[in-house]
């Protein structure tokens, strides 16, 4: 049956080997196209969490539900080692106080974010932003956004009075100073942003042992189903934790609109190379009428007539699969390690827009569906396109067939 398939698809090889190389040339295109698709949502997804919102959150639900400044979590201390045993899991405190923000006799208000800079530092890349002065380092030091600081005419030195209300309605005040403006290109960050140190912050706002939020960073984003699993099985309610997919809603629907159109655009693809499948197999059909009335006027039945039809476009299939994947994988493999640059893609400032900045190259993410999508669909694709072409074999009369010239 293996031979006889064979030396049928090699009577006509112009035609075999160019309907072969649409199926590879199908699966090639599809492939890398998927690939870099994922490898472009991973870039996504991971700018858009390490930017400043981190992987995950851990919080209290009524924070969430409301986020006002009494709803904290308590005993953070002890939570955040407890957390920290989760292998693959970094973890840092956040307050978010809100009051007045003065330098002279200048006032605005602003939200007073209170974070552990060392640890954020080494995981978020909203401190790559810091376009004057540095990271603050010292307890009375504070980084503000670049539209703040034209506001209030402030520079790197410049003390800072921040008064607001704390726990139970206290009055809370701090003084701090500048020792750097970040510039994120958000004009909300820049304009209403104060970073401090998070001791001084709860000792401002009168928080013993509190914070709002524990930011989540994986090391490997592919993990981070398993830590929130980790996570969630540590933690008791009130306390809950949002994956980036909770707290980034617009992210991850962007990605799903843009998976569907792209997985349109590849089903139109398949579909006309099937097309061109089926077009070879109703030639064939023209071309061998009086052999298939020979063989079922030899007995054979037309299903067992259609069942070699069958087996030709199984081996047409994964000949075209072949070609296709030969080429495809070491294509795929070389531009995930050396990557496609971005230079082309709107300089800088578009990048920046979209907290991208520090993204020079993207990589092709070769996954099971991107790499087997295409070559499986076109199998079952040429075998369904042979059927639909070869089915009227039932219809043939082996002595009209024999007469067919």
């Amino acid at each position: 049956m293996i031979r006889l398939a064979w030396r049928n698809l090699l009577r006509n090889k112009a035609r075999t080997w160019l309907t072969a190389g649409g199926i590879g040339f199908s699966v090639l295109l599809v492939s890398l196209a998927m690939s870099l698709q994922s490898g472009s949502y991973q870039i996504m997804i991971d700018s858009a969490t390490s930017f400043f919102t981190g992987h995950g959150q851990v919080s209290n639900a009524s924070y969430i539900d409301q986020p006002r400044f009494d709803q904290t979590m308590t005993r953070v201390s002890a939570l955040q080692r407890e957390l920290a045993q989760i292998e693959g899991l970094s973890i840092f405190p956040r307050i978010q106080a809100f009051g007045v923000v003065s330098k002279g006799e200048k006032s605005l208000g602003g939200m007073v974010l209170g974070v552990d800079f060392a640890a954020e530092t080494q995981h978020l890349d909203i401190y790559d932003s810091v376009v004057a002065g540095a990271v603050p380092i010292g307890p009375d030091e504070a980084l503000i956004g670049a539209a703040m600081a034209r506001n209030l005419g402030a520079g790197i030195g410049d003390e800072l009075v921040v008064l607001g209300s704390g726990k139970q309605g206290a009055v809370a005040a701090a003084l701090f100073i500048v020792a750097g403006i970040v510039e994120t290109g958000q004009i909300e960050l820049d304009r209403t942003l104060i970073f401090a140190p998070f001791a001084g912050v709860a000792e401002a706002f009168y928080l013993q042992d509190e914070a709002h939020l524990l930011v989540l960073m994986a090391d490997n984003l592919s993990e981070l189903q398993r830590i929130s699993s980790e996570v969630e099985a540590k933690i008791a309610a009130p306390i809950v934790v949002q994956t980036w997919q909770q707290l980034m809603p617009l992210i991850e629907q962007s990605i799903e609109l843009d998976r569907a159109g792209n997985q349109l655009f590849y089903s139109l693809l398949l579909i006309l190379v099937a097309f061109a499948v089926v077009n070879t197999f109703v030639m064939v059909l023209f071309e061998r009428t009086r052999e298939f009335g020979l063989f079922m006027a030899l007995g054979m039945r037309p299903w067992q007539v259609i069942g070699q039809v069958q087996f030709e476009a199984l081996l047409l299939s994964l000949l075209g699969v072949g070609l296709g994947l030969v080429i495809s994988y070491p294509l795929i493999g070389y531009l995930t390690a050396v990557g496609i640059p971005l230079d082309q893609m709107g300089g800088e400032e578009a990048m920046k827009q979209f907290q991208m900045g520090s993204i020079t190259r993207i990589y092709p993410q070769a996954t099971f569906t991107s790499l087997f999508t295409a070559p499986l669909v076109m199998i079952m694709g040429t075998q369904l396109a042979a059927l639909v072409s070869t089915i009227r074999v039932r219809g043939i009369h082996p002595i009209t067939a024999l007469r067919v010239e």
